[in-house]
């Protein structure tokens, strides 16, 4: 239940939060949210860090939500069931595993990022990959918090964007 008073309009509380912030705020919200929807990382890749965020952020919608993109890549429970556990999983790859635990150390301790983990981020990813991994994660903490402390029951996926254009928010 949300912890703020919202329209009562039938849309999504997450909607209707943000069509109470100022539309600037919303505006960039839906934009950061297309963005990384439009993510060019491996859909596999994506959902597994963030399925790493919505652990981490007790998130138990997010946690039972899957990506279209990443069933449609195959992604499976059985190996969502591997995330926590990541640096010891059979079915992961190298460049999963350090993204999934440059997801886990991003969301509980970012100052204390080493070179010497970024030398193994690097060995994996190329610089532009890691500014859009770093963004990816940084949309999943900073929405799932946003929706969690607010109340707002619904998934990481906020899609305002898509919210705007059909005319259901605001």
């Amino acid at each position: 239940m949300a912890r703020i008073a919202l329209p009562d309009n039938g849309n999504l509380d997450v909607i209707n939060a943000l069509s109470i912030a100022r539309p600037e705020m919303a505006k960039a919200v839906g934009g950061y949210d297309a963005a990384v929807a439009a993510s060019t990382l491996d859909p596999r890749l994506h959902e597994l860090v963030r399925m790493r965020v919505a652990q981490i952020n007790a998130c138990t919608v997010c946690l039972s939500w899957r990506t279209p993109a990443a069933l449609a890549a195959g992604v499976t429970d059985e190996l969502l069931d591997q995330v926590e556990h990541y640096a010891t999983a059979a079915d992961l790859t190298v460049a999963e595993k350090v993204a999934i635990e440059y997801a886990e150390r991003f969301s509980r301790d970012s100052a204390n990022i080493d070179d010497a983990f970024f030398a193994r981020l690097t060995a994996a990813f190329s610089p532009a990959d890691i500014v859009e991994l770093t963004l990816v994660i940084a949309k999943y903490i900073a929405f799932g918090r946003f929706m969690q402390v607010l109340g707002l029951d619904q998934s990481c996926g906020i899609d305002y964007a898509q919210q705007v254009s059909a005319g259901t928010a605001g």
